[in-house]
C-alpha cells in the first residue's frame, strides 16, 4: 500500500502593517503602552522629534532608527516593516522588483528587500545614495551591528573615522564594525546604487 511522504506546512500570509517609519513608531509605541515622553527617555531621541517622525514631518536617519528600536527593544527592521507576529521557523520571504515601499531618509533612500519576516536575523536594503559629499551628509553615523555594501551601479566613497576614504566601483563590496562612524557619498553627477545588509538587531 502506497505511503504518502509528509508535506511541509504550507505558510499562510502572516498579517503585517506596512507603513511608513513613523506610523510603524506609532504602532509600536503604543502597543507597548509607552507615552513620547518615556519613548523619548528609553531611546535618547527628544519628544519633539519622535512626534515630527510620527507625524511624518521629518524623516529620520538610520542612526536614530536604531536608536528608536533600542528605546522599543525590538529589531530595526520592525520600523522599516512592522511584524503583528513573533519570529517563526520554516519562513520564506519574496520581494519582486519594484516592489516594496520605499523609505527616504536625509542621506539615502532605501527599499527594503523580503522584510516581511521578523525571524531574519539581518535586512537588506536596495539603497540610492543621496549626497555628493561630506559636508552634504552631515556628521557620521555610528551604531549597533556590523553592515556589508555592494556597489551595483555608478562609484561611491565610504568615509570612516579611523581609515582613509575608499572609493568602491560597481561589484566592489566592503564590510565593516557598524560602531565605526560612517558615511557613504557618491562621485559623479548621477546618484550611485548599492545592496547594503545589516544586522537586523539594535
Amino acid at each position: 500500500m502506497p505511503t504518502h511522504q509528509e508535506q511541509p506546512p504550507v505558510l499562510k500570509p502572516r498579517k503585517r502593517q506596512a507603513g511608513a517609519i513613523g506610523d510603524n513608531l506609532k504602532a509600536l509605541r503604543k502597543a507597548r503602552g509607552l507615552t513620547i515622553a518615556s519613548m523619548a527617555l528609553s531611546s535618547g531621541i527628544s519628544a519633539a522629534s519622535i512626534s515630527r517622525i510620527e507625524n511624518g514631518r521629518i524623516s529620520p536617519t538610520f542612526e536614530v532608527i536604531v536608536s528608536l528600536a533600542k528605546g522599543l527593544e525590538v529589531d530595526v527592521s520592525e520600523l522599516f516593516y512592522h511584524a503583528e507576529e513573533h519570529a517563526f521557523r520554516g519562513w520564506l520571504a519574496l520581494t519582486r522588483a519594484q516592489e516594496g515601499e520605499v523609505v527616504e531618509t536625509p542621506n539615502y533612500r532605501y527599499r527594503p528587500l523580503c522584510n516581511n519576516v521578523a525571524s531574519k536575523e539581518y535586512m537588506v536594503l536596495e539603497t540610492t545614495i543621496l549626497n555628493r559629499n561630506l559636508a552634504e551628509f552631515g556628521d557620521l553615523q555610528r551604531h549597533a551591528g556590523q553592515e556589508q555594501v555592494i556597489v551595483t551601479s555608478g562609484e561611491v566613497t565610504v568615509w570612516t573615522e579611523l581609515y582613509d576614504p575608499i572609493e568602491l566601483a560597481v561589484g566592489d563590496s566592503l564590510a565593516f564594525d557598524s560602531t565605526l562612524g560612517h558615511a557613504i557619498t557618491y562621485n559623479g553627477e548621477t546618484p550611485a546604487t548599492i545592496t547594503w545588509v545589516c544586522s537586523a538587531h539594535a
